[in-house]
């Protein structure tokens, strides 16, 4: 090759690197190639500006640059090359990435680097890492971005204490060490006392300055190898680790006698604290995490009956432990049962008093038994309450009854909500989205609300009937006359139905209690212009009485129990598309 060619390829050679510094330079990347034997570092010209080290000297060559990489990082690409040598590769190149972060105190920015290091090295005839190349880039916003969503998943925003999935990690954990080491810990739930009284009162705001005032005097008062978090609401999980059965009421002493003391001063005034606390020892009481909250819970709830200090430590009764087992069970099979998409609909009748005609169907929820049969809601749905995951139950709940509405339209139905559904507002979105996408079938469905909904938050409650009614859906206060609503609060509250509640149906013909009850609700019903459904009428007789009393809608085992078949076939004589039926419902 002549000079010319020479001078001509070098040329190009040099255009091609300079063309290649340009790409990594637009693409936020720096190069790299590591002689490994001779532990030589050689970097893109970019390198420097990219990273912004302190000083680009001789740390940044071969080992050395690992003095420069903080210890918050687990990884380096020293280990991770020499790491997977040891399965001895017969043939390269062997691909590798590592994120790791420059030290603050090496950076000119005075904050951490975080670096992505992909690469591939090469190993020689023994499977020895001989040479590698690579690339960096910066991805300490990623990182940020990352370790926010991670704090979000481990701690508690308004506290900024971690919370109840964090507790349960480190529950696993002390739980494995305890019976590793043959010791004991505890779990205390930490109860604040009048909470709602103070959200009612002083608004929700100050009930948060509330509750981060006592997270903040709980953390205090707690050794340092102890755990403290917000487990839910106005609850707080405390593990105390190598406790015995004298120390957990001393903790708990101190944890109360601290909050008791404290006056705190909040925007709207000052305020005093209580608390109700109980524990469970564990791996004693109970075998997993799940399984302590539970405990701790439960005796939390008994305390509450005590005088003094509230404190309880979890009773191992066997009755008691088999009982939660059962409840554990249930919650694990509703979970399982809503999330493959295997719970059914059970529907009953509720007849027009006058005619007997269907008027419209309660969708009632059946998931299977031990036996296979789909089971009763009554056995599980307090539960699903207690235990905080109705709201998954709801919205398979609401999904199924749409889909009801949307392939039968001579379907009529009512559906009830629980009080935490009822405020969730995904619940509301997946409800107008569903009826949004089919046409007439708002008016062939009824929402019931609890009638302890309504007492609760009377504003609230008005609201979310408003907004279902807007929907172009009738609203129903379920079980009405067993709570605390007033037909004074009821003119505040613009349902369309009453269902009152079937206690009072019991022994109707001879109770003269009940039938005076029912009269007067009926009557006052009629007044506010409100339709009535009474429920659990068993025989003809009770039938008779009411419908001769003006009750607008039965329904009970006189009229058909629920069942999971379809109700709007053809061949259905009773099916509730009768032109004398629905209109008396909305005609109100």
């Amino acid at each position: 090759m002549g000079t010319a060619e020479k001078s001509k390829c070098n040329s190009d050679n040099d255009q091609a690197l300079l063309r290649e510094d340009a790409l990594l330079a637009l693409t936020g990347q720096a190069r790299y190639v590591w002689d490994i034997r001779s532990d030589r570092l050689d970097w893109s010209a970019n390198a420097r500006s990219l990273i912004g080290l302190v000083d680009f000297g001789p740390a940044c060559a071969g080992r050395q640059f690992e003095t420069l990489i903080s210890a918050e990082g687990s990884q380096s690409r020293f280990g991770v090359i020499f790491s997977a040598a040891e399965e001895r590769p017969t043939a390269g190149p062997v691909p590798y990435q590592c994120v790791y972060a420059i030290a603050a105190d090496k950076a000119q920015s005075g904050q951490m680097v975080w670096l992505e290091d992909t690469g591939a090295w090469y190993p020689d005839e023994n499977g020895r890492p001989v040479r590698a190349e690579g690339l960096v880039r910066i991805v300490s916003e990623r990182r940020q971005r990352e370790d926010m969503l991670r704090r979000k998943s481990d701690f508690d925003d308004l506290t900024g204490l971690p919370n109840r999935n964090f507790l349960e990690m480190q529950l696993a954990e002390i739980i494995r060490e305890c019976r590793a080491d043959q010791t004991s810990a505890a779990l205390l739930v930490v109860s604040m006392e009048r909470m709602p009284i103070f959200n009612e009162i002083y608004g929700f705001d100050i009930g948060d300055e509330v509750l981060k005032t006592a997270g903040t005097i709980i953390s205090e008062r707690m050794r340092g190898h102890d755990v403290v978090s917000r487990l839910s609401g106005a609850k707080f999980g405390v593990i105390l680790k190598n406790c015995s059965g004298g120390e957990i009421y001393v903790a708990a002493r101190r944890f109360l006698d601290s909050l008791r003391k404290e006056i705190i001063s909040t925007s709207a005034g000052p305020v005093t604290l209580d608390a109700t606390i109980g524990a469970c020892f564990v791996p004693k009481h109970a075998s997993s995490p799940t399984a302590a909250i539970a405990a701790a819970s439960s005796a939390c709830d008994m305390a509450r009956f005590d005088g003094g200090y509230k404190i309880r430590v979890h009773d191992h009764d066997p009755k008691l432990a088999a009982k939660r087992r059962q409840d554990a069970e249930m919650a694990a099979r509703v979970i399982a049962t809503c999330e493959s998409g295997s719970m059914r609909l059970a529907f009953q009748p509720v007849v027009d008093a006058v005619s007997g005609r269907i008027a419209f169907h309660e969708c009632l929820i059946r998931i299977a038994d031990d036996s296979g049969l789909p089971g009763d809601a009554g056995n599980f749905v307090p539960l699903a309450e207690k235990l905080g995951f109705i709201s998954v139950v709801d919205h398979r709940t609401l999904e199924l009854a749409l889909d009801v509405l949307e392939n039968n339209s001579e379907a009529h139905l009512s559906l009830n909500v629980s009080n935490e559904t009822a405020e969730d507002p995904l619940w509301l979105s997946k409800l107008a989205e569903g009826l949004n996408r089919m046409d007439g079938a708002a008016s062939r469905l009824i929402v019931e609300i609890t009638e302890s909904h309504a007492a609760r938050d009377l504003g609230e409650a008005s609201k979310f009937v408003r907004t279902i009614q807007s929907m172009g859906c009738k609203v129903a206060i379920d079980d009405f006359g067993a709570g605390f609503t007033s037909f004074a609060n009821l003119k505040s509250l613009p349902v369309d139905i009453i269902k009152i509640d079937g206690s009072f149906a019991s022994d109707l013909p001879t109770n003269r209690q009940n039938q005076v009850f029912i009269q007067s609700l009926i009557m006052l019903a009629r007044a506010f212009e409100v339709k009535t459904v009474v429920e659990w009428v068993e025989d003809a007789e009770t039938a008779a009485m009411l419908a001769a009393w003006g009750v607008n809608y039965l329904q009970g085992h006189n009229f058909g129990a629920a069942t999971t078949a379809n109700q709007w076939n053809a061949s259905n004589a009773k099916a509730d598309s009768g032109p004398d039926a629905v209109p008396v419902l909305l005609a109100g």
